[in-house]
C-alpha cells in the first residue's frame, strides 16, 4: 500500500484512497444541501402555517402528550431553527470547499473539512440538540482517514 502511495505521489496523482474518501464527502455534502434546501423550503411552509410554536402548542395539549414528547417537539423546534439551518449549511459549503481543496491534492483543504467537521459536532450541543454519538464517530473517522493522506497532499 505505501509503495503504492510513493508511486502516485510521484507522478503527482491522487491516491485512490484520498479519491473514494473525496467522492464520499461530496455524496455526503449533496444530501446534506439537498436536505437543507427542503428543511427550509418545510420551514417557510410550517411559518406561512402559523409557526412552530402555533403548532407546538397546539400538539402539547393533545390528551396523552408526555413530557417526552414535548422534548423531543422542542428538539425539532431547535433544528428547524433559521440559525441552525443557516450555521449548518454555511459549515456544509465551507467543508465541501476543504474537500474540493483536498481532491486538488492542496493540504489546506484538510484543516478547512476538519475545522468545520469539528464545529458541526459541536454545534447541535449549542442549539440544545442531543448529542450525536455515531454521527460524530463517523466524522471523526473521516477525519483520521484524510489525515492518513496528508503525506499525499501539498
Amino acid at each position: 500500500m505505501s509503495e503504492n502511495l510513493d508511486l502516485n505521489q510521484e507522478a503527482g496523482k491522487r491516491p485512490t484512497f484520498l479519491s473514494v474518501l473525496c467522492i464520499l464527502s461530496f455524496i455526503a455534502a449533496g444530501f446534506s444541501i439537498i436536505g437543507g434546501l427542503i428543511m427550509g423550503l418545510g420551514k417557510g411552509a410550517v411559518e406561512a402555517a402559523g409557526g412552530t410554536s402555533a403548532i407546538s402548542s397546539e400538539l402539547a395539549g393533545m390528551e396523552g402528550m408526555t413530557s417526552e414528547g414535548a422534548a423531543a417537539i422542542e428538539t425539532v423546534s431547535a433544528v428547524f431553527s433559521w440559525p441552525y439551518m443557516i450555521t449548518s449549511m454555511i459549515l456544509v459549503i465551507v467543508g465541501l470547499i476543504g474537500v474540493i481543496k483536498m481532491w486538488k491534492l492542496q493540504k489546506q483543504g484538510f484543516y478547512i473539512y476538519a475545522g468545520t467537521a469539528v464545529a458541526g459536532i459541536i454545534l447541535p450541543l449549542v442549539f440544545g440538540i442531543p448529542f450525536g454519538v455515531m454521527g460524530t464517530v463517523i466524522t471523526i473517522t473521516f477525519i483520521a482517514m484524510y489525515g492518513a493522506n496528508l503525506k499525499a497532499m501539498k
